[in-house]
């Protein structure tokens, strides 16, 4: 198997290599127009440069100008920034001496399994790792979300391509592949089971979740506190601008998984007018759970929107409308006519 920090390093290049594809996973066969040459200058389409899986390695090696060379001297031509940070990670690698087992090991399920030095995570970056000028950091920051919260964010250039170095074959990357902001899904113990990736394509699927072992799609489960009052929202953005919060992905009301279900506030999106909204709220009522009413001057139907339209006492405003039992379901009635 190829060493894995040059398969973090030869994925960081992906955004910079024009027609950048893994053409296998077993060996690695990563095909791209050669950035030493620029490969034909006749055919767009073309792409001839190769970094080819020898010896738990890459090797590098153009069809076109016949050039021949090491991972390491190809990174350093290509990118000489990526080149230092690579050469300090092999150096920390080679003289690592701690065998114990990270919280990435292994899943519990027969999902993929995660070793200490394949978290498929350091193929990517964290939001907190993108420079102040890079397009999705400002993307993130346009959105104001919390600067606290930019660590449990991650960016990967060509989501499909990423996913599939950890689900070989899942998608089919001949087409157009695309960036996304991924936000992992983690247990209580730090094992990632799963993610769900938000497109930046307006006119794409917004939305994709991707899971690793088979349970609730809950984002934030390493993070919140149960035995206190807690906040379940439909989105994981949203659950970033509340105190103690988790997101399901999906929205449905599955609580099986919930630990001190007694605690938990539901909020769902300021939507009176979406009946599959109102019939998971009016079943959660039913159930004798307690759920945010929104009142009918919200400016916006979710809270990151509302935050950004200037309404900064969210956590207040849910709790002070949080209701339960009957007259919560009578509330819920007079709010469906509202919109």
């Amino acid at each position: 198997m190829v060493d894995y920090v040059d398969l973090q390093y030869a994925m960081v290049l992906s955004s910079r290599l024009e027609k950048f594809k893994v053409r296998s996973t077993n060996p690695y066969k990563i095909n791209f127009r050669c950035p030493i040459c620029g490969d034909s200058q006749k055919s767009k389409s073309k792409s001839r440069g190769w970094l080819l899986e020898k010896e738990n390695t890459f090797h590098y090696f153009c069809h076109n100008c016949g050039v021949s060379q090491s991972f390491k001297f190809f990174l350093k031509n290509v990118d000489n920034l990526a080149y230092n940070d690579y050469i300090t990670e092999k150096y920390v690698s080679s003289v690592k001496t701690d065998t114990k087992e990270s919280p990435l090991d292994s899943l519990k399920s027969s999902g993929p399994k995660f070793k200490p030095n394949n978290n498929p995570l350091r193929l990517i970056k964290k939001i907190s790792q993108l420079q102040p000028n890079h397009p999705v950091k400002e993307y993130i920051e346009k959105r104001r979300i919390p600067s606290a919260q930019h660590y449990r964010l991650y960016y990967a250039p060509k989501f499909k391509t990423w996913i599939n170095t950890i689900i070989p074959n899942k998608f089919d990357i001949r087409g157009k592949d695309e960036p996304r902001l991924i936000m992992p899904f983690f247990d209580k113990d730090g094992k990632m089971f799963g993610l769900s990736a938000r497109s930046f394509d307006p006119n794409g699927m917004r939305y994709l979740t991707i899971m690793f072992d088979e349970r609730p799609k809950i984002f934030g489960l390493d993070k919140v506190d149960f035995t206190k009052p807690y906040f379940i929202v439909e989105g994981a953005i949203d659950s970033m601008f509340l105190s103690n919060a988790i997101a399901m992905a999906g929205a449905d009301a599955n609580t099986s998984s919930l630990e001190h279900i007694e605690n938990a506030i539901f909020v769902h999106d300021a939507e009176p007018r979406n009946a599959e909204i109102c019939k998971r709220m009016e079943k959660l009522l039913r159930a004798g759970h307690k759920v945010c009413i929104w009142p009918s001057n919200v400016p916006a139907k979710d809270i990151n929107d509302m935050y950004l339209l200037g309404m900064e006492d969210i956590e207040k405003v849910i709790v002070n409308n949080t209701v339960s039992g009957l007259s919560g379901q009578l509330k819920l009635q007079t709010w469906k006519k509202c919109g």
